[in-house]
């Protein structure tokens, strides 16, 4: 006999998370033109064209985007997610600056 419910999934409009997607998903050359999956220049390989364009990408949870290279957690500021992970971004509050950063709190 099940005591608790099960709270409903939640779910998102698909133009909502078409464009959350969209906005934090890096490009899949880097700035030497090497891409994310094969690592090969100037990579036109429909594989990774397709993967890439299936990626979903948030703020990175460890420094909010704030890295700058110094994250070990993720590149450049973000992080590849699944479709829940993006989900839960929905709802997230993301700071304008470092300082407003939990990440970067200091300690009293």
């Amino acid at each position: 006999m099940q005591v608790k419910g099960i709270p409903a999934a939640r779910t998102m409009d698909s133009r909502a998370f078409t464009a959350l997607a969209v906005q934090f998903r890096p490009s899949r050359l880097n700035g030497a033109g090497v891409c994310l999956y094969c690592e090969t220049r100037w990579c036109q390989e429909a594989q990774c064209v397709a993967v890439h364009a299936k990626s979903l990408w948030a703020p990175c949870p460890q420094c909010d985007g704030f890295s700058f290279g110094r994250c070990e957690n993720c590149l450049n500021g973000v992080v590849e997610v699944d479709r829940a992970g993006l989900i839960e971004l929905a709802d997230r509050v993301l700071p304008a600056t470092p300082e407003q950063s939990a990440a970067f709190a200091v300690a009293a």
